[in-house]
């Protein structure tokens, strides 16, 4: 009896150990560790081509792989973008920006398509083939919400029964609290954040540095950790709902709102600065 429950606790820590012992982590790159603007259109080209990374977020990825790794877990990074290849050289802008190695995926024309399926094909494949190895592994996703990086998370996790961490950056404004007025867009079991600061707060990450910690609510403080991009993205979508408003929308009315667009997200912007 006694040899029967020996092996019986065996099995359950074999078991344990094999459901925990690898963490994957699958990231957007544009407007989730990449400065993009892809909510502003042709006027995002410049902060597209600039390539500046989200410092905040890449010294959290180190401290995610050192976390776990401290913790006897492996990591594995995956970067996956709809972005085509030939618009910048990944592998070597993640070397570059000092973000943890791991293989960078971007659309060309063999394993091209709309952007969600490309996606979901693409990160269910990857993930297919790490489970072969782990059947359970801990996995984070990190995205935005300029596209559709959500929605391929979010139906991955329930397909593949991943219990994973989602985590995207509310780059479109609509994600996050503002006013009683605008609308909050979230899908459930989603965690959106405006600005690593709100990261902060996540029990998730309590492993966090002071070091980061402190950097991050120097820039809150500062009000720098946002791109000033975003505001005019939070001043176009009040300009919007506003112009809805009108039966006619002439000329008069475009400007008014849009006044009253920048007004309002100026507002919003502030009120935010002050949360924390």
């Amino acid at each position: 009896m006694k040899s029967i429950k020996l092996l019986v606790l065996l099995s359950l820590f074999s078991y344990s150990f094999a459901s925990f012992s690898k963490t994957i982590i699958v990231s957007d790159i544009d407007d989730t560790i990449k400065k993009a603007n892809s909510m502003g259109g042709i006027g995002g080209v410049w902060h597209f081509l600039k390539k500046k990374p989200y410092e905040e977020t890449r010294d959290l990825f180190n401290e995610i792989k050192k976390d776990e790794n401290d913790h006897g877990e492996a990591t594995a990074y995956y970067y996956v973008s709809a972005a085509p290849s030939f618009t910048f050289d990944g592998d070597e802008w993640i070397r570059k920006n000092n973000f943890p190695i791991g293989p960078v995926i971007l659309k060309t024309k063999d394993n091209g398509g709309e952007t969600y399926a490309y996606k979901y094909r693409t990160i269910k494949a990857l993930l297919q083939k790490e489970m072969m190895e782990d059947q359970a592994p801990k996995v984070i996703f990190f995205g935005d919400n300029s596209q559709h990086d959500a929605k391929v998370y979010y139906d991955l996790n329930n397909e593949m029964n991943l219990n994973a961490d989602i985590y995207i950056r509310d780059v479109s404004t609509e994600a996050t609290f503002f006013s009683t007025t605008l609308p909050v867009v979230r899908l459930p079991g989603v965690k959106y954040f405006f600005s690593e600061r709100e990261l902060i707060e996540d029990p998730f990450f309590s492993y966090m540095s002071p070091k980061l910690q402190d950097l991050i609510t120097t820039q809150y403080k500062k009000q720098d950790l946002i791109p000033g991009y975003t505001l005019d993205t939070l001043g176009d979508r009040l300009k919007a709902i506003c112009e809805g408003k009108s039966i006619i929308v002439n000329e008069e009315v475009q400007k008014s709102c849009k006044a009253e667009g920048k007004t309002q997200a100026l507002k919003y912007w502030a009120e935010y600065y002050h949360r924390y």
